[in-house]
């Protein structure tokens, strides 16, 4: 705990990060890495702790970006093995990670620990128990008042702030847009089940549709589940009782209603809101917001603390970058602000399928709005630049999956590559993710992708594309750039492959018998 301040002496810092959360955590930690002096201000309680999440294998390299890989695994969470999924009155669907590798379940309140451990382990210096009350921004500077219990009140003052307090968004709540058309309730208990809960699924999360709502249950311990049922929040009538509303609503689900008969519960049941919403704007000069504070989308997919975790790493970069190269500020301030605008998008388009599938058969309108909401949200802005990636990979959108399987397709049919520059081919500079840095780098463009791309699946499409039309067969290009670039496997290399035909980076070259490839400028 840190020694308490004097009430009316600001403590000066470089980034001063509101939220103990993912995010806050992912932000704080990066910029602590960097040699910046960085304040962490969090509640006594987290205000999510309670809940039950999933991170899945793919967020490892970002807790890797953070050094957290060790501290996460020594805190013997759960491990966790994938989903399966009843959907639309569908058979179950057994979705497991890739490579056998798992991911980990989480109670909320341990995940902030553990992270928080991390951060204060790099440098960050973390103000526990306390709350930010103002916040004013005045000649460059912010200067945050914040409450302690059991110590004086607390003045901060730096040149930059990241929003991370979640639902709450000390500062982001003021700009938010939420989706009026989805207001949703979550209504959340814990069960546990002496002897274990089967092994078939023991480590995956469950997801189940039902007529008017859905349900999910991760599993914190091999006989302790936790248990949420998504309702709309305008539905319930008379009086307000979470566990009979809980009760009713899990009743209604083939799999998971079963599940609980018999078992005994957790202590009692509790809501909390779970409504959609997003930032009007996701940054200005020296203000970020990032995670739940940012935006908020649907937990179907189980990424919602790998989103989190992203959303605060590039926060981070963000800051750093503006700290380290002011120039590049404004830059990096469009940059995050349209990442996070597609990560928005991208999510909704993604869960759109989902809530039509269930339309269809359900035929009620607490899936007919939420589909036609999803349709219209990831419209909107399908235009935007940036989208949700890996640290070393934010990248523009990507041509559509069936687009590329169609071009993968071609190639396989074809005696040979043949393949030679796009007619539209060009390099244009845009802003990137280098290192923990945003720098201006070169995206190949086409007249499909005026606004370009860059990596797929860590593949340089700009080497990529250089090496292609010097080979005849596949595999001498796949040899070929593995010895000019860091090599990746097959698999990666032929959906980069496929992508730059399907994007117009690339085209198929019809030439006469016995001609030879013409050389490749440059």
């Amino acid at each position: 705990m840190d020694a308490p301040s004097e009430p009316d002496r600001a403590v000066e810092h470089e980034v001063v990060v509101l939220g103990g959360g993912p995010a806050g955590c992912a932000a704080a930690t990066l910029l602590a890495q960097r040699s910046h002096q960085v304040a962490l201000v969090r509640p006594a309680t987290p205000p999510a702790g309670a809940l039950a999440q999933s991170i899945p294998p793919s967020a490892r390299k970002l807790l890797a970006e953070l050094d957290a890989v060790e501290v996460v695994e020594r805190a013997g969470f759960l491990a966790n093995g994938g989903n399966t999924v009843w959907w639309a009155g569908g058979d179950a669907r057994t979705e497991r990670f890739p490579d056998g590798e798992a991911g980990v379940h989480v109670d909320r309140a341990g995940l902030e620990r553990v992270l928080v451990e991390a951060a204060r382990r790099v440098g960050v210096r973390v103000y526990d128990g306390a709350t930010a009350r103002r916040a004013e921004r005045g000649r460059g500077l912010w200067t945050v008042g914040c409450e302690r219990a059991a110590h004086p009140p607390l003045t901060l003052r730096a040149p930059w702030v990241v929003d991370a307090t979640g639902r709450h968004g000390f500062l982001a709540r003021q700009g938010r847009e939420p989706d009026r058309a989805t207001a949703t309730l979550a209504l959340v208990r814990r069960w546990r089940r002496p002897g274990g809960w089967g092994p078939a699924d023991a480590t995956h999360t469950l997801v189940e549709s039902y007529e008017d709502g859905w349900a999910w249950s991760v599993p914190l311990a091999p006989d302790v589940r936790c248990f949420t049922a998504m309702i709309d929040a305008r539905a319930p009538g008379g009086a307000f009782d979470p566990d009979e509303m809980l009760h009713a609503e899990l009743s209604k689900s083939s799999h998971l209603g079963a599940m609980v008969r018999g078992a005994r519960p957790v202590g009692g049941a509790w809501a909390c809101p779970a409504s959609l919403y997003h930032a009007a704007a996701y940054a200005r000069d020296g203000l970020l917001l990032a995670g739940d504070a940012a935006s908020f989308i649907d937990p179907l997919s189980s990424y919602g603390v790998k989103k989190a975790l992203s959303s605060g790493w590039l926060a981070g970069v963000v800051a750093h970058t503006a700290l380290v190269d002011p120039g590049m500020a404004d830059t990096a301030l469009e940059f995050f602000d349209g990442r996070e605008r597609e990560v928005y998008r991208s999510y909704r388009a993604a869960s759109a399928g989902y809530f039509e599938e269930a339309a269809g058969v359900y035929g009620h309108a607490y899936w007919e709005t939420r589909a036609a909401a999803a349709r219209a949200a990831a419209a909107r802005g399908a235009g935007d630049q940036t989208a949700a990636g890996d640290p070393d990979a934010v990248s523009p959108p990507e041509p559509a999956e069936h687009v590329v399987r169609a071009a993968f397709e071609a190639i396989r049919d074809r005696r040979t590559l043949d393949a030679g520059p796009g007619p539209s081919l060009r390099p244009v500079e845009r802003p990137a993710v280098e290192g923990s840095r945003i720098v201006l780098a070169t995206h190949l463009a086409s007249e499909r992708y005026p606004h370009g791309l860059r990596y797929v699946r860590g593949v340089s499409l700009e080497r990529l594309v250089a090496e292609a039309p010097r080979h005849a067969e596949v595999p001498d290009v796949w040899t070929a750039y593995n010895a000019v670039a860091p090599p990746v496997a097959l698999p990666d290399f032929l959906v980069a492959l496929s992508t730059a035909f399907a994007a117009g980076l690339l085209v198929h070259r019809e030439r006469s018998p016995g001609e030879s490839l013409p050389p490749v400028p440059g």
